[in-house]
């Protein structure tokens, strides 16, 4: 009897420790489950993030064959995951050839890790830049590099629009400096000079004959002449440059316009006794900016009797030329042709440049700054037109100027 208890018990002991263990495993089964699943969803968001960055990621092997892609690269290069690992890199990267890619593996397995910038294609055939970040990698008894690869077109845009803001800095302040150059060397000089002739003129008026006065008179006369036109060029320049000059077109007569600035230069063209060819048609009527296009037309007349010698002839003239289209139109092409001393292609190029002085001393040594002629291509641009000039030295000079088009008669 007693001995039956002691096994019963002894059974029942075992029991127990049996449904311990039981409930030690069960709870180390779930803990193992947990934890399986825990890697399931770290291994699937490892995944996640991998195929949803916007960054390409690209393992290739050895001999440059793609081994694994991410979504990215599908969706930036335009092949799918299949396309992809059937291809080699030289397929998508037109700079690399096997020779290329070769010496490309060695720098690999010798650095392991760095950044470089090349062009890929995508499937359509486009190009575009790529920042690529090399990483060596080992797996499985292998090694790849395992690439992350960055569009960095945007990159390359803003690259450009910081180099043309850059130029534009260095042109405005080429501008600057031009501007006080003139202020205190250009625009100084001449008014100095056109004082201390005046205070010489007024001290000695009664010492000169009749015609020395008159002489010099007219000298007096040249000189505020050309004071007046610098000074004048000189606010229209920086009041175009400040956007203070409004562009009014109207109805303009220009012959009407051309005998009046002809009218305002006669002292100096009979002092050089130069013959005038006025041969813009009479009735020629043109819609455009009054004050921009007498500005343009004084300055190039200007000049042109500046660099003419003695008898030698001046030619305004005209012509419509056509442009072709489907619907046609004309342009208004003027031109100022002069005799005189002509340009070489050194002079002609820096010509229309404010960072470049590019003034001659006329044939009778008048003095001058180039800015008469800046100003005249600038208000030539807001015709949505142009201007430039041949020239052959000992030759003389022909600026043409068009401003856009008109609508066919």
């Amino acid at each position: 009897m007693s001995l039956g208890q002691k096994s019963y018990e002894a059974l029942l002991e075992e029991i127990k420790e049996l449904e311990k263990e039981n409930q030690i495993l069960k709870s180390t089964i779930l803990s193992a489950d947990i934890q399986q699943t825990k890697v399931s969803d770290l291994l699937q968001f490892t995944q996640y993030s991998i195929d949803t960055i916007s960054d390409s990621i690209l393992w290739i092997d050895e001999n440059g064959k793609y081994v694994f892609v991410n979504n990215a690269a599908c969706k930036n290069y335009g092949y799918s995951k299949e396309e992809f690992l059937s291809m080699q890199m030289l397929q998508v990267d037109p700079l690399f050839t096997k020779e290329i890619w070769d010496a490309h593996w060695q720098e690999i397995l010798e650095k392991k890790t760095f950044t470089l910038e090349t062009i890929n294609k995508r499937k359509d055939g486009t190009p575009f830049p790529i920042e690529v970040t090399v990483n060596l990698v080992e797996y499985g008894g292998k090694k790849y590099n395992c690439a992350i690869i960055r569009d960095i077109t945007e990159q390359k845009l803003n690259e450009a629009k910081l180099k043309q803001t850059a130029t534009r800095l260095e042109e405005v302040i080429a501008t600057k400096d031009k501007f006080f150059s003139i202020i205190a060397h250009d625009l100084r000089g001449p008014l100095g000079t056109h004082r201390e002739f005046a205070k010489h003129l007024s001290e000695r008026i009664s010492d000169f004959s009749e015609s020395e006065r008159e002489i010099n008179l007219q000298v007096l006369s040249e000189s505020s002449e050309n004071l007046y036109s610098l000074m004048e060029n000189l606010l229209n320049w920086a009041r175009n440059q400040s956007g203070y000059i409004q562009f009014l077109p109207i109805r303009i007569q220009m012959f009407v316009l051309i005998q009046s600035i002809l009218e305002l230069l006669e002292l100096s063209i009979q002092k050089k006794q130069i013959q005038i060819q006025n041969q813009i048609p009479d009735n020629l009527e043109i819609i455009a900016d009054q004050f921009m296009i007498e500005t343009i037309f004084r300055n190039l007349l200007t000049n042109a009797i500046k660099y003419s010698f003695i008898n030698q002839t001046i030619t305004i003239g005209y012509e419509k030329i056509k442009k072709e289209g489907e619907i046609p139109t004309f342009t208004h092409r003027f031109f100022v042709k002069d005799e005189g001393v002509g340009m070489t292609k050194d002079q002609i190029q820096s010509l229309f440049r404010l960072d470049k002085k590019v003034s001659t001393l006329g044939t009778n040594s008048e003095k001058g700054t180039g800015l008469g002629l800046i100003v005249s291509k600038d208000f030539i641009e807001k015709h949505n037109g142009k201007l430039w000039v041949e020239s052959e030295p000992k030759i003389g000079s022909t600026f043409f100027l068009e401003l856009g088009q008109i609508a066919i008669e």
